[in-house]
C-alpha cells in the first residue's frame, strides 16, 4: 500500500507522536522509513544573527553563524537518531535525512521519496495553540500531492476507521485507500455521509454504494447518513462512535484550485482528537 513514508521532526512533542505512529505504521505495512528534520534557513540567514551583532558592538556574525550551524546540526541529530533508535527496536528499515532550507518548500521537494506522508498535528509551538492546527503543517498539507496522516499529540492503535464519503472522486479514493487500510489492520469501518434534508435521497444513494463496495470487501460496516454539514458530521460520528482514525478527501466539492484545501478539511483537521488520513483526488 505505502512503500515508503515520510515523517516529518522536530523534536516537539506532536511530532514525537507522528514519529511513533509513521513507525508502527510502517511495521505493519512492512513498509520503510524516512524521517526528515529540517533546519529552518531563516535561523540562518535571517537578520537576527547581524542584529545580535550589532548590539554587542562588535563583529562576530561568522564565528557566531559557525556556532548557531553546529548547534542546530548536533540538535538534528540527536532528534534524528532518537527516531532511528525507535526504528531499530520495531526492525523497521529507515533512513534519516537533515536538511537546511525553507521547511515547507523542503519537505515538498523530499515528498516525491515517499507514497504518505505523516506529520503532527501542531508544531513545536502547540503548547501556546492547543486549539490551531500549526501553521507549517496546514501549509504542507495543502502543497502536497500525496496522502497526509496528521497525529495529534494523543492517540491510540486504530481499529476502528471512520471513512467520509460524499460520492466526489476525492471521497471515492478516500474510500478505496479506508478499505484497503482496515484489510490490513483488520479494523471495523463506519461510513458517513452529510447531507441537508432536501438531499437525503441522492446522498442515501451514495452511501448505499460505498456501503455495498464495504460488504464486497468483506466488511460488516455501520453506514450513517447525518443531516448536518460534513465536517460537524464527521467530527461528531468520531466522537459517538469512538474511533481511532478518520479517513476523507483533501478536498471538497467547494475546491476552487489545488492549492486551497476544502473548508470541511481544513475544519476536521483543526478540531480532530485522532488522526486524520487525507487521500488525493484520482
Amino acid at each position: 500500500m505505502f512503500k515508503t513514508i515520510m515523517v516529518g521532526t522536530d523534536g516537539s512533542a506532536p511530532a514525537e507522536a507522528a514519529t511513533r505512529y509513521a513507525v508502527w505504521l510502517a511495521s505493519r505495512l512492512q513498509s520503510r522509513l524516512i524521517a526528515i528534520h529540517v533546519t529552518d534557513i531563516r535561523i540562518l540567514e535571517g537578520p537576527l544573527l547581524a542584529d545580535i551583532s550589532g548590539a554587542l558592538g562588535a563583529q562576530p556574525y561568522p564565528a557566531m553563524l559557525a556556532k548557531v550551524k553546529e548547534i542546530q546540526t548536533d540538535r538534528a541529530n540527536e532528534i534524528l537518531e532518537t527516531v532511528a533508535q525507535i526504528c531499530r527496536e520495531q526492525k523497521v528499515a529507515c533512513e534519516t535525512v537533515h536538511e537546511t532550507g525553507s521547511l515547507v518548500h523542503t519537505l515538498l521537494e523530499c515528498e516525491r521519496r515517499a507514497d504518505l506522508v505523516v506529520l503532527g498535528q501542531h508544531g513545536e509551538h502547540a503548547q501556546w495553540h492547543a486549539d490551531m492546527l500549526g501553521s507549517s503543517v496546514e501549509r504542507m498539507v495543502r502543497g502536497s500531492t500525496k496522502p497526509c496522516l496528521v497525529i495529534p499529540e494523543k492517540y491510540r492503535v486504530p481499529q476502528k476507521l471512520l471513512i467520509a464519503h460524499d460520492g466526489s472522486v476525492e471521497s471515492a479514493k478516500a474510500l478505496q485507500l479506508g478499505l484497503n487500510l482496515a484489510t490490513v489492520l483488520k479494523a471495523h469501518v463506519t461510513l458517513v455521509t452529510a447531507c441537508q434534508r432536501e438531499q437525503e435521497a441522492a446522498a442515501a444513494q451514495i452511501l448505499q454504494a460505498a456501503q455495498e463496495l464495504a460488504l464486497a470487501r468483506g466488511f460488516t460496516p455501520q453506514a450513517q447518513l447525518i443531516h448536518d454539514n460534513a465536517e460537524n458530521a464527521i467530527l461528531h460520528v468520531a466522537d459517538t462512535a469512538d474511533v481511532d482514525l478518520i479517513v476523507m478527501g483533501a478536498y471538497g466539492r467547494t475546491r476552487i484550485r489545488e492549492w486551497i484545501l476544502g473548508s470541511t478539511t481544513s475544519h476536521v483537521l483543526r478540531k480532530a482528537m485522532v488522526p486524520v488520513l487525507l487521500a488525493r483526488g484520482l
